[in-house]
């Protein structure tokens, strides 16, 4: 066959078969090489094969038409690339059963560049940011007139994530590709890692309804790129109760601030005076959950899990003591509530627990606004404006003039850590984004989920495996201990709503056989943990102290039966931790964030995924039972009575403990939520945004505002005078 019959033989097949769009961008010196790799596909016996033809700055491949497998083969290239700039092209053809993709991975230097159409760095900074470089939106989506094209933009949003969500959100609403293209730009700006230019073309016309349909499915589905956190930011920290996000985090930004003024004093000012004002969920239930005090001993050096941590925030104490700062000592001027109109200054920040802490010199008058953002972390945000980076006290800072920055620089004085591991400067990415994405990595690279877990303590704070499980079992003992010590315990709380009611249980187990097992005894010891938690004892938040009895006690009452199995129980609560960990970068385990189901329901799925891995089940086990904890707490509201962590929350402890044996059980039998997991995590940030006010920690309406609930209040209104008068 000459050349000249063999080019127009390949010439209309492509015709036929590849989109218009093909032959107005790619180079017509291909054609031939395209023609051949897809003939390649479509013969029968080459269906699962992809064939590969690299050409000068290009690589084609060519494969049947599946989804996962030209996933697949992009993430493989993407792994490969080294410049900052690539381009993916991919050309659909349901019918032939074919999909051909190029990939561009060095074109940065290319002559070729121009023919891309990359855009300019300061485009895509003025489409994600404002004036300051600070990002206001993470994904911006557009469609053509003819309803045809869409383009999808994004930065921080992860390779693997956008491309498994794109085809899958097509797939889902039954609409043929013929054509998608990816610009991939790295580092385009201050705040932004990556970004992508998505343009896609359809086979049919996109009604307008369909549209929005699908931008909500983007706008919802591709996220941002997961930040690892500590396991022990989860399971942890070890604390006085009651409160995780009201407790522990109230100390946190108290000792950060601690800091930060005295940074303020190594340059020479003398501190005249400190005023601590508390808004949102912090003013409205702070008192019950001991926010204020919880302050102050932050203010004055005490860490979360200080005995004398709470007596010595207490207003009288600071009052006749005043705070030590170095050398000098301020007059504390006291708490005092923030009015709703304080509340609007920061509504952009989207969290709902917030202290000013208000200082004055002898130079100048500042203040610091710290933010706790669930499972006892914080971040200061503001130092008299908002800062460009938040502080969370796990990496030091320095003060330079009226700005905070992150410096090598000893010259200037030192914002110091609150943290004792040490910290890296650049938060290590992991190679998957959610759930599903974890199952995959897993079962592509055979790794072991430990490993993985003790890998990351590693890169976040040089932790060795050995120290990992070592603090492991300092928190395991603390769980235990505030089992067994609860179950024993007749004390009250201070107003008697709570306390002596797992010991009651503990005795009836034991008389009826129908209860003597996993069930009973876990639902006994949740209470006792949380029980122990609203008297103010030692417990381990996991991931919160509301929620601080379902872990320890599901897991106290497996290893009763188990009492040799010290190590699994160890790596249990990593994997715990681990899988909260991913879901907070969904949804914040703080119940004034997205109430109740953020607490109780993380804790259960935590629970659940734990007590799958002791039975000796597989990951994607753990991560159904996780789902199915998840999806049946949606909605749950955070109504404590007079802002006190007690009614509902320590007998909610005990009953959802059994929810997270039972999607443990579920799990295990091969039960799958019929939702995928990420889907449901997301639902639970959808449920929890939408969900009202007053339905957030704020003892505003629900069970805090029946006749039982306002009688309570009334009692502890005395309590509440003794800190704002």
């Amino acid at each position: 066959m000459d050349k000249t019959k063999l080019k127009k033989k390949h010439l209309d097949f492509l015709n036929i078969n590849l989109p218009e769009i093909y032959f107005k961008i790619m180079d017509k010196d291909d054609y031939k090489s395209h023609y051949q790799l897809i003939k390649k596909t479509l013969k029968p016996k080459n269906i699962d094969n992809v064939f590969h033809f690299k050409g000068d700055i290009e690589d084609f491949y060519s494969h049947s038409f599946c989804y996962d497998k030209l996933k697949s083969t992009l993430l493989k290239v993407a792994a490969r690339v080294k410049g900052n700039i690539a381009v993916y092209r991919c050309f659909f053809n349901k019918s032939q059963n074919f999909i051909l993709s190029a990939s561009y991975k060095s074109i940065g230097l290319s002559e070729r560049i121009n023919e891309f159409q990359i855009p300019a760095e300061k485009t895509i900074c003025r489409l994600f940011s404002n004036e300051d470089e600070k990002l206001i939106k993470n994904i911006d989506i557009t469609i053509d007139t003819d309803f045809q094209a869409i383009v999808i933009q994004c930065v921080n949003i992860a390779f693997n994530t956008l491309l498994a969500n794109i085809l899958e959100t097509f797939e889902k609403h039954g609409i043929e590709l013929s054509f998608v293209s990816i610009i991939q730009v790295k580092k385009p700006f201050k705040n932004a890692d990556k970004y992508y230019k998505v343009e896609i073309k359809t086979i049919e016309k996109i009604e307008e309804t369909e549209f929005v349909s699908l931008s909500q499915d983007f706008e919802r589905y591709i996220q941002t790129s997961i930040k690892a956190m500590s396991i022990f930011d989860m399971v942890g920290p070890s604390m006085v109760g009651p409160s995780s996000s009201h407790t522990a985090g109230a100390n946190r930004i108290g000792q950060i601030a601690r800091n930060t003024i005295l940074a303020v004093t190594e340059r020479g000012e003398i501190i005249k005076n400190v005023e601590v004002k508390l808004l949102g969920s912090f003013r409205d239930t702070g008192v019950g959950h001991k926010t204020p005090s919880a302050l102050g001993g932050g203010l004055c050096g005490f860490g979360t899990d200080h005995p004398e941590m709470i007596a010595h925030g207490e207003p009288e104490f600071l009052k006749n003591k005043g705070i030590k700062f170095g050398k000098s000592t301020a007059i504390f001027i006291g708490y005092t509530k923030g009015s709703p109109a304080d509340d609007l200054k920061y509504l952009s920040q989207r969290n709902n627990n917030i202290a000013e802490i208000h200082f004055s010199t002898n130079i100048a008058n500042y203040f610091i606004t710290g933010f706790s953002i669930g499972a006892g972390n914080v971040e200061i945000r503001f130092f008299n404006k908002e800062l460009a980076k938040p502080i969370n006290g796990k990496t030091d800072f320095r003060l330079d003039g009226a700005e905070i920055i992150e410096s090598n620089d000893d010259k200037l004085p030192l914002i110091k850590k609150i943290f004792d591991e040490a910290s890296v400067s650049e938060i290590p990415s992991l190679p998957f984004n959610t759930f599903e994405e974890l199952i995959e990595y897993l079962t592509e690279t055979g790794e072991n989920l430990i490993k993985i877990i003790c890998q990351t303590e590693y890169s976040l704070q040089k932790m060795s495996e050995k120290e990992v499980y070592e603090k492991m079992q300092l928190y395991w003992q603390v769980m235990k201990s505030s089992v067994y010590s609860g179950v024993k315990s007749r004390e009250t709380s201070m107003l008697k709503l709570s306390g002596g009611d797992s010991k009651k249980m503990n005795e009836y187990l034991k008389t009826d056989t129908l209860f003597d097992n996993i069930y009973g005894k876990a639902a006994a010891y949740a209470t006792a943990v949380n029980e122990i938690n609203a008297k103010s004892g030692v417990i381990i938040a996991c991931p919160t102290a509301g929620s601080c009895g379902i872990l320890p006690g599901v897991l106290t009452a497996w290893s009763e039966q188990h009492p040799d199995a010290e190590k699994q129980i160890l790596e249990s609560l990593m994997v715990a931790g681990f899988f909260g960990m991913i879901l907070f970068t969904d949804v914040s385990t703080a119940g004034a964030d997205y109430g109740c189901q953020a607490e109780i329901g993380a804790a259960a799925a935590m629970a659940a995924s734990a007590l799958v891995y002791l039975e000796g089940g597989t990951y994607a086990q753990m991560i159904q039972a996780f789902a199915l904890a998840i999806k049946n707490c949606l909605g749950l509201i955070c109504d404590p009575v007079a802002g006190l962590v007690e009614v509902p929350c320590v007998k909610r402890n005990g009953i959802y403990s059994s929810l997270a044996i039972t999607a443990a059980f579920m799990a295990l039998s091969g039960v799958k939520s019929f939702i995928s997991p990420d889907e449901v995590v997301l639902t639970m940030r959808e449920v929890g945004e939408r969900l009202h006010i007053d339905y957030k920690e704020t003892g505003r309406a629900g069970l805090a505002k029946t006749r039982d609930g306002k009688q309570v209040e009334r009692d502890f209104e005395e309590e509440v005078r003794r800190f704002f008068g």
